[in-house]
């Protein structure tokens, strides 16, 4: 999250990886430049197999050998250099682009902030609000409906634990489920932003007591608020967001 934040304030560009092909992909095609880390575990990061080098933060010398982060910027800030390519890429982009689903399919920052009004706006977020974000932050929904209106707002995000990934088949989705199901009762939130498998496991769990008052449930392709029925997950209703697909006639 922080560094999409970053990303945004910046008014650069961000890829996420959901999966281990993806991030092979991230790493392998050339257009990652670095991975940010703490000067004390650039070492070990440099030793990833397939990654790019290290840019460290937090410590560290001109002397060390390592990408360090007030380097990388000097290096950015300039402007008379018309051979380097990263100064012309990063000079031409006026706002923050984001790649959640591919190189092909980009969100521009504005449009999260566009994400998080409406969101902020829907359930009327305040600062008294503790919002669970079960779902990627790597995604739209996760992040601008979640974690930056929630953040917008000056509520609290919390981020349940994951265990694996969701593509990892069901034992892993079922424990990713159960942590964020665990993470609502014991973290007090007020609003969680689901998907589907969570909504299902909230059905079959005992209705606990809590100060979950709604939130909002992908159900479909793209950012349509309320387009559906509420989905009910537990004691409360959940706002749709997108549309589902018609089912295709035979």
């Amino acid at each position: 999250m922080v560094a999409y934040l970053g990303t945004a304030a910046a008014a650069t560009r961000a890829r996420s990886a959901k999966t281990s092909d993806d991030l092979r992909a991230v790493f392998g095609d050339g257009r990652t430049r670095g991975t940010f880390v703490p000067f004390e575990d650039a070492e070990a990061a440099g030793a990833i197999v397939g990654a790019h080098e290290p840019i460290a933060f937090d410590g560290g010398s001109l002397r060390d050998a390592v990408i360090l982060a007030e380097a990388a910027r000097a290096a950015y800030r300039r402007r008379g250099d018309e051979d380097d390519a990263a100064v012309e890429e990063y000079s031409k982009c006026d706002d923050a682009m984001f790649y959640f689903g591919g190189s092909e399919r980009p969100t521009t920052g504005m449009t999260l902030v566009t994400h998080a009004r409406r969101a902020g706006e829907a359930l009327g977020m305040s600062s008294e609000d503790a919002t669970c974000v079960p779902v990627p932050l790597g995604h739209a929904m996760g992040f601008g409906f979640g974690a930056l209106a929630t953040l917008a707002r000056g509520g609290r995000v919390v981020l349940p634990s994951t265990v694996g990934s969701a593509g990892d088949g069901a034992r892993a989705r079922d424990a990713m489920c159960q942590a964020a199901l665990d993470a609502i009762e014991s973290e007090a939130c007020t609003l969680v932003v689901a998907d589907s498998h969570l909504a299902e496991a909230a059905a079959a769990a005992k209705t606990p007591t809590t100060r979950l008052r709604g939130g909002f449930i992908k159900v479909g392709s793209g950012d349509a608020i309320g387009a559906c029925e509420p989905v009910s997950f537990w004691d409360t209703q959940l706002l749709t967001v997108g549309t589902p697909k018609k089912p295709r006639s035979l």
